[in-house]
């Protein structure tokens, strides 16, 4: 493949990017607006999905034979920033433990502020799309951090909420080596 297809694709995908960002509100308080607009929109629907019978499925147009294979109807109520939040953290299956143990093993601890996992988790509400959202939310976070930990003397980093909104680097310890010098 040639320089020019890399450039190419490279460019493609900053263009998307900013479209992707640009759907995402700027400032704190637009963002706490849409949350709220959200917030309302999901109470209202999960509470009309509550009362969905069989009889409703067939009036939406799902054939009766494959109506009637469907015994139970359930819903599901929409995620909260809170369940974004405890999700995000899961000490088993949560992307940022996996995240932790992978930085774990070059020696390295991960730690995100109480308002950093609040960040993340508004950030995935806006975006309407539940907890997939988090993950390319955390790994777009410590994308840099990620190619630079290997290898260096990194041993803590540190993500703000202000690594997370205004996506500036996170905080990094690293390890003082001391020379003995011979006399």
């Amino acid at each position: 493949m040639s320089a020019d297809h890399f450039t190419k694709t490279a460019a493609m995908e900053a263009e998307r990017r900013a479209a992707s960002d640009s759907s995402m509100p700027a400032s704190r308080l637009e963002r706490i607006k849409k949350i709220r607009e959200t917030e309302e929109k999901n109470s209202i629907r999960d509470d009309l999905l509550v009362q969905v019978e069989p009889r409703d499925i067939l009036d939406y147009g799902v054939i009766p034979e494959l109506a009637g294979r469907i015994p139970v109807v359930v819903t599901l109520d929409s995620l909260t920033q809170e369940d974004l939040v405890v999700i995000a953290n899961n000490k088993e299956r949560g992307v940022i433990s996996q995240l932790k143990e992978l930085l774990s093993l070059n020696d390295c601890e991960l730690e995100f502020t109480p308002d950093a996992l609040q960040s993340v988790a508004e950030l995935a509400f806006c975006k309407k799309t539940g907890a997939r959202a988090l993950k390319s939310i955390v790994e777009t976070t410590l994308l840099d951090a990620m190619f630079e930990i290997p290898g260096s003397d990194i041993t803590h980093v540190e993500v703000s909420s202000e690594t997370v909104l205004d996506k500036r680097p996170p905080t990094y310890t690293r390890t003082v080596t001391v020379t003995e010098q011979t006399p």
